[in-house]
């Protein structure tokens, strides 16, 4: 009798239990993407990205660069309401298919090397591009900015906001975020 009833409240309670596993994967954003970047030039670096949140629309997306030997050497975390690719995923299975398309390395058609970044002329302020403005980061000047265009580094650029993307070059001393693309939303 006593054996009977602790093997009916395990089963009453294994099926509590189910139940709140699939209420907690029904309401939660555990997605994952994953695809190979081959830069021109060598190389072989595979590229991660993940969701983990309440749900689709608050979570929070990682995505993660590796060498050939697993070492990271890109990784960064952005709320996916503020990623223009990601905001409109609603359940796992559209988080997963924008995932994959987020971190496509073959979605970035327009510059796929340093030397297609737009040209910073002369006493300008900044490169020029007309309606597609490209911001780079700080560190750099007229003078480095053209020597990185010179260069012909792979570029590894993704949607990082709204109306914005980010662009990582592959240089000597690994993966560097060398600036930011805007374009019209």
């Amino acid at each position: 009798m006593v054996r009977a009833l602790v093997i009916a409240a395990a089963l009453a309670l294994a099926g509590c239990m189910q139940q709140i596993n699939q209420r907690e994967s029904a309401t939660t954003c555990n997605a994952t993407a994953s695809d190979t970047w081959r830069p021109e030039g060598g190389g072989e670096f595979s590229i991660e990205a993940t969701t983990s949140g309440p749900n689709c629309e608050h979570a929070v997306a990682t995505l993660v660069i590796r060498d050939a030997q697993g070492r990271v050497v890109w990784a960064e975390a952005y709320p996916t309401e503020d990623i223009m690719v990601l905001a409109g995923a609603r359940d796992k299975g559209a988080m997963e298919v924008s995932l994959a398309g987020w971190i496509n390395p073959a979605a970035n058609t327009t510059m796929q090397s340093t030397s297609a970044l737009p040209e910073w002329p002369a006493n300008a302020d900044s490169p020029q591009n007309g309606e597609f403005p490209f911001y780079p980061e700080e560190a750099y000047d007229r003078d480095s900015y053209t020597t990185l265009r010179t260069n012909n580094l792979p570029l590894y650029c993704f949607v990082q906001g709204m109306e914005s993307m980010a662009c990582l070059a592959l240089g000597d001393s690994g993966l560097e975020k060398i600036g930011v693309q805007s374009f019209p939303g």
